[in-house]
């Protein structure tokens, strides 16, 4: 959902948004702050390993994995040789704009990390660059779980992450590396219509790689 920057390593730290102060992970990542337990946790927490159990008989070859206990707003694709993983984040998972549409299209996303193929990241590469994730999200991934519900979970869900997008992207890019919400909805609504990636994400992609190579 975020995309981490893995050159960069920094301490915990604070800031405030108009409700809440939040804190960042060491990678950068957003931070619930401390809560006690709520009523609805307990359903919020079955959503999530109902999605998840959705999203892995889907996709048998990606592990998925709910790490309730984490304050992290995020989730993340990771490799550990040819073993493919994604996390799922309790602190997202408890989020308030959050619910089980945005939640899918979470997983969705990170699994296009691992089989959205080109173009790829120019930094981690062996995963797919975060617009084509998107895009496969929307094609291919959320119609493989959902069938004919995919459509509509994907716009509400595309627009519950916009939303935590914006609640955060202050403080958390710092080097322009996420995808500006504008472009996420439109690499959404064409892969929904598979019209191939529009052409402001591929500017966008175009604008990435050469920030990198400053």
């Amino acid at each position: 959902m975020f995309h981490h920057q893995p050159k960069r390593i920094s301490p915990t730290f604070a800031f405030r948004t108009r409700a809440q102060v939040v804190q960042m992970s060491f990678l950068d990542w957003p931070l619930e702050q401390h809560r006690a337990p709520q009523r609805n946790d307990a359903r919020r927490k079955r959503v999530a390993d109902e999605v998840i159990e959705r999203f892995s008989k889907a996709f048998p070859g990606v592990t998925y994995r709910l790490l309730w206990n984490s304050r992290i707003i995020n989730a993340q694709a990771w490799r550990l040789g040819e073993a493919r993983n994604v996390y799922l984040y309790g602190g997202l998972v408890r989020h308030r704009k959050i619910t089980v549409a945005g939640l899918a299209l979470t997983l969705a996303h990170e699994t296009g990390h691992h089989l959205g193929g080109k173009p790829r990241d120019p930094v981690m590469t062996w995963m797919t660059w975060q617009g084509q994730a998107d895009y496969w999200a929307a094609s291919i991934g959320m119609p493989s779980v959902f069938g004919s519900h995919a459509r509509a979970l994907t716009v509400r869900g595309a627009k519950q992450i916009g939303a935590v997008q914006r609640e955060f992207a202050a403080a958390h890019d710092e080097h322009g590396i996420e995808l500006p919400p504008a472009i996420r909805w439109a690499i959404y609504h064409a892969g929904l219509r598979h019209q191939g990636l529009p052409s402001s994400a591929q500017l966008e992609f175009k604008r990435q790689v050469a920030a990198l190579s400053r």
